[in-house]
């Protein structure tokens, strides 16, 4: 190996092998092999398979804990822009960060894993939260440019409504770039987003947004 091996290069590996493999069927052996390492050096970091797997978890809160798919100036947007062209707009935002390294796998990686460690679903349900709050500032803002008709009460069940049905089609959409990710190797870290688009799929999540706004005006 090039560089000098540390926790955030094993980490890395860790996800970008379960991205391939699963996290299930991912061992210590497909980790080294993924580094060209010994399985061995492995064990100066960590001190057990269960140990690597909780650290790449706590890993993925800190990264997603800072990520916010809304600009500073949503204030400045909702008064630019009509509530379609903000909602599609913030949500393309929202799915072009989620099919690019490390988020790509770092979802796919708590989505697996929040079936068997508590830690991992717990991560994945704050997530949700966060998006709710944000949506529900994005929210507030149309309503006070009177873009949509909603009131500081009703907010809330809209923005829950948004993003469960946000979230079920962003599932999907990432089921099928994984699929396309397997297929194309050759496109490889960082250019996931080169790969071509699922324009019927683009078109319901648009589909979506238009029939949201259409509820909510």
């Amino acid at each position: 190996m090039g560089e000098k091996l540390s926790r955030d290069i094993i980490i890395k590996a860790v996800l970008d092998t379960a991205f391939a493999r699963s996290t299930g069927a991912t061992s210590l052996a497909d980790i080294a092999n993924t580094l060209h390492i010994k399985k061995a050096s492995l064990y100066n970091h960590f001190n057990n398979r269960q140990d690597l797997i909780d650290q790449t978890i706590l890993s993925c809160k800190e990264y997603i804990s800072e990520i916010s798919f809304i600009p500073d100036n949503i204030d400045a947007v909702a008064k630019k822009y009509t509530a379609e062209a903000v909602l599609k707009g913030l949500v393309d935002r929202y799915f072009k960060m989620h099919e690019k390294t490390p988020l790509f796998q770092i979802y796919t990686f708590l989505e697996s894993e929040k079936y068997f460690s508590f830690e991992a679903a717990n991560i994945v349900i704050e997530q949700k939260k966060r998006l709710v709050a944000q949506t529900e500032k994005v929210l507030t803002a149309l309503a006070d440019q009177v873009k949509v008709n909603l009131t500081h009460e009703t907010i809330p069940s809209a923005a829950m409504w948004f993003c469960s049905g946000l979230n079920d089609l962003l599932n999907f959409y990432l089921l099928n770039r994984k699929q396309l990710v397997m297929e194309n190797p050759q496109s490889g870290e960082g250019e996931l987003f080169t790969l071509p688009q699922d324009d019927k799929l683009i078109e319901e999540i648009n589909t979506f947004v238009d029939k949201f706004v259409v509820l909510i005006r």
